[in-house]
């Protein structure tokens, strides 16, 4: 199955592309790519971060996505990053909405799980910044205890800038009539709450979601037949090889290699009905140099190393 996507830069034209034939009314926007901490990363003068300094077009945002409805003009974050002031703004533009009223919030928000890259942008909707109303945000249980009961999260719960929506694993759930998305547990760190991952389903193709993952061997379902359920699959491709940080112990942190993807997952990707892209990268993940031999490994071997602003019609 041929699957219609777009790559670009970030950019904040209001201009809406002309429809093609293989596009539909349902679209998934990557707002970001990098693991929680960006790129170039704080304090940090790696080869990666030096030239993402040095030129913006090697920068990336924390990963995050946004799910349009380009018919109902509704679009929901998956992940609320420290980045979504940004983020927002790419998410809004792209539905070429008229910037009309005070607040132009998202139609809703879901979120992984409660490391700062992925929940943290909730800050912003509160009451010293854009103090949304009721605006729904769909979590896990455990996750939505964590948001109640510690500040300043529970202060949003508290004067109702956000609504918060408990999700029941394993049962799909419809944002639109034309979106929709299962909810699942995986494996990962979870020192404040569980983590998960999502299937979103469009009106023709599904996209498969794990940004954050222990590894597949810890996982109770097989990644191989979850990719092959799937037209898309964004994973986590935090680190490219144990050779990235010598000074950390990388089994406490807790990802799957992409070079131990690549192998996990190469029939799938020789099968070619899955396209397959590694998100969430960290900072020292040697496939960022799109010079390099790690990113040309990953794509002779048919994956791809996701960029901020790409774009998959479901």
């Amino acid at each position: 199955m041929n699957i219609f996507f777009t790559s670009g830069k970030r950019r904040l034209s209001s201009k809406a592309p002309k429809k093609k034939k293989d596009e539909t009314a349902v679209l998934v926007k990557v707002l970001g790519t990098a693991q929680d901490g960006g790129l170039p990363q704080i304090g940090c003068y790696c080869k990666n971060c030096l030239r993402a300094r040095e030129d913006q077009r090697f920068s990336r945002l924390i990963s995050s996505l946004a799910i349009i409805d380009l018919e109902e003009k509704k679009y929901f974050i998956l992940d609320a990053t420290p980045d979504i002031r940004t983020q927002s703004d790419i998410a809004f533009n792209r539905l070429a909405l008229q910037k009309q009223g005070r607040k132009n919030s998202p139609h809703g928000v879901l979120l992984t799980h409660a490391h700062i890259g992925h929940y943290t942008g909730l800050m912003f909707y509160g009451y010293e910044s854009m103090s949304t109303h009721r605006l729904p945000v769909y979590c896990s249980s455990r996750m939505k205890s964590f948001l109640s009961s510690n500040g300043p999260w529970s202060q949003l719960v508290r004067l109702e800038n956000i609504s918060i929506h408990t999700l029941s694993f394993e049962k799909e759930f419809l944002l639109t009539p034309r979106i929709s998305f299962i909810p699942f547990l995986v494996p990962h760190r979870n020192e404040y709450t569980d983590t998960l991952g999502f299937i979103i389903s469009g009106e023709k193709r599904k996209l498969l979601y794990v940004p954050d993952i222990q590894s597949w061997e810890a996982w109770s379902r097989s990644i191989v037949e979850e990719t092959q359920k799937s037209d898309v699959a964004l994973l986590d491709g935090t680190f490219y090889s144990s050779e990235e940080l010598p000074e950390r112990d990388l089994s406490k942190i807790g990802h799957p290699f992409i070079k131990t993807s690549l192998k996990t997952l190469k029939n799938v990707a020789e099968e070619g009905k899955t396209k397959i892209y590694f998100t969430h990268l960290n900072h020292s993940n040697l496939a960022l140099d799109p010079e390099g031999e790690a990113r040309k490994e990953v794509e002779e071997n048919g994956f791809g190393i996701a960029s901020d602003g790409m774009e998959f019609f479901l």
